[in-house]
C-alpha cells in the first residue's frame, strides 16, 4: 500500500475513505481495493486515512448505460423467439448480445434476439430441410443410444450435408435413424449392434 508521509506532495483535496466513497458513488470495499492494489495513494491522519478525492473519481468506472425501453428480461424474450435461454447467454458472453442490468435480473432486446435468431438459422440453413419432416424423427441423443454411433460422427456428417436432419424450434437436430445407420454403413465406419438398433 503507498503511503507517503510528505504533505507537500498529496493535493489539498484529501478525504476520509468513507467520504470518498460517499462523494462518488462508489464503494468502500473499491476503494480499499485500489489502495490495496496500489492505485490510490494513502496518507495517514489522526482522523483516519485520507485519499485525495480527484483520484477516486478518476477510478470509478463510468455508469453503466441506462436499459432501452424496449427492453425486457430473458424469459420474456424467450417468449417472442425460437431459441433457448443457452443460446442467449451464449451471445452474450461472445459480445454479440448488449445486455443490461434490471431490479430483476439482466434485460435484452427481442429485436435483437430475433436478429441473431434469424442469423443462427441462415447458419444452420444447410440442417433444416425444405422436404416435409417425417414423423420418426429422434435426437442425435436418441439416435447416439439406439445405434452406438457417436455424436462425434453425426454431427459432422450434417455439418457437411452427407446426413439429412431438421431443426426443431427449441429441441435442437433430429435425424432418422435409418439414414444414420445407412451413411454409417456406406462409408464403412459400422455400426455397433445394439439391442433395438433396427430402423
Amino acid at each position: 500500500m503507498p503511503v507517503n508521509n510528505s504533505p507537500q506532495a498529496f493535493p489539498v483535496d484529501l478525504v476520509t475513505v468513507r467520504e470518498a466513497a460517499q462523494a462518488t458513488g462508489g464503494t468502500l470495499s473499491a476503494v480499499y481495493k485500489w489502495i490495496k492494489r496500489g492505485q490510490l495513494a494513502v496518507q495517514p491522519s489522526a482522523s483516519g486515512r485520507r485519499v485525495s478525492l480527484a483520484a477516486v473519481q478518476a477510478l470509478v468506472p463510468p455508469p453503466a448505460p441506462s436499459a432501452p425501453a424496449d427492453a425486457v428480461a430473458i424469459y420474456e424474450a424467450l417468449r417472442h423467439t425460437d431459441v433457448t435461454r443457452r443460446h442467449i447467454e451464449t451471445w452474450v458472453k461472445q459480445g454479440r448480445l448488449p445486455r443490461w442490468r434490471g431490479r430483476s435480473g439482466p434485460l435484452v432486446r427481442v429485436a435483437d434476439v430475433q436478429a441473431l435468431a434469424q442469423q443462427r438459422a441462415m447458419t444452420v440453413a444447410t440442417v433444416r430441410n425444405d422436404t416435409p419432416m417425417p414423423a420418426d424423427l429422434l435426437s442425435v441423443r436418441d439416435v447416439v443410444r439406439l445405434t452406438g454411433v457417436t455424436k462425434g460422427r453425426i454431427y459432422p456428417w450434417i455439418r457437411q450435408g452427407l446426413l439429412p436432419a431438421w431443426l426443431v424450434p427449441g429441441s435442437g437436430q433430429r435425424v432418422r435413424q435409418a439414414d444414420v445407420m445407412t451413411l454409417a454403413e456406406r462409408l464403412g465406419r459400422g455400426v455397433p449392434s445394439k439391442p433395438g438398433s433396427e430402423p
